[in-house]
């Protein structure tokens, strides 16, 4: 097999890759709390474990294999809702839910009062106070307020605090669904937040941007598919005219 056959090939494997993680991160343009997916690669040499010894083995035979996503979590704005649950967080900071897996955390502030009182995501997974337990109101009581600091008040009476958490490499956050993810394993780091009642945090997706790369990658992959193309034809024509010699 020619060499650069290798180096098209892992190519096309990494553009495919990137493309799909471009159009994941423009369908969540819209998504209240996204934050975007990076793709990273690793390098691996082919070739040289064929044995064979090219002399241009470590120059032209290189490709790349898929090796993770990472999130970049860069502030998204803020839009306001109007709705006294509904919160955002400008700084490095989550939210934190209870879930039947574990504490998970979010940038998802759109909560709710579940019937007994309890503050709830959308989905009624509890919102967690700084004491670890879920935050509880009263349905029967007036409005809910909550400072800049993540206490919540109600009828002018603190009724808990949520809890706020940061951590020291929050891109290895692995992404869950309901815009969630695992805080397990994380280093924890000081949290520099604050809390914007009736607001809600949008997507942090750059849609110009993405469209431009996009385009990029797409004018990358068919360029990659054109060397593929012509190596395998030229491949075709060389072993049909050895068939032929030989003959």
């Amino acid at each position: 097999m020619d060499p650069g056959y290798y180096v098209a090939a892992g190519s096309l494997k990494a553009r495919s890759f990137q493309l799909d993680v471009v159009a994941n991160n423009l369908a969540n343009a819209a998504t209240v709390g996204y934050k975007p997916d990076l793709s990273f690669f690793a390098v691996f040499d082919k070739a040289a474990s064929s044995g064979r010894g090219l002399p241009l083995t470590p120059y032209v035979n290189d490709g790349v294999v898929f090796g993770e996503t990472g999130v970049e979590f860069k502030q998204g704005s803020l839009r306001a809702t109007g709705r006294p649950l509904d919160v955002a967080i400008e700084g490095n900071a989550f939210f934190t839910v209870r879930t039947p897996q574990g504490d998970r955390v979010t940038r998802d502030g759109r909560f709710q009062m579940g019937t007994d009182g309890q503050l709830q995501a959308e989905d009624g997974a509890p919102v967690i106070g700084k004491n670890g337990q879920p935050i509880k109101l009263d349905p029967k009581k007036g409005s809910v307020t909550i400072t800049s600091d993540g206490t919540v008040q109600q009828d002018n009476q603190v009724v808990g605090q949520l809890a706020l958490t940061a951590y020291a490499k929050p891109g290895t956050l692995k992404r869950l669904g309901a815009l969630r993810y695992d805080p397990t394993g994380q280093a924890p780091a000081p949290v520099k937040a604050t809390v914007a009642q009736g607001h809600v945090e949008q997507s942090a997706v750059d849609t110009a941007s993405a469209m431009v790369e996009m385009i990029r990658l797409n004018r990358l992959y068919d360029l990659s598919e054109k060397v593929a193309s012509t190596l395998v034809n030229n491949l075709d024509a060389s072993s049909i005219s050895n068939i032929a010699v030989s003959k």
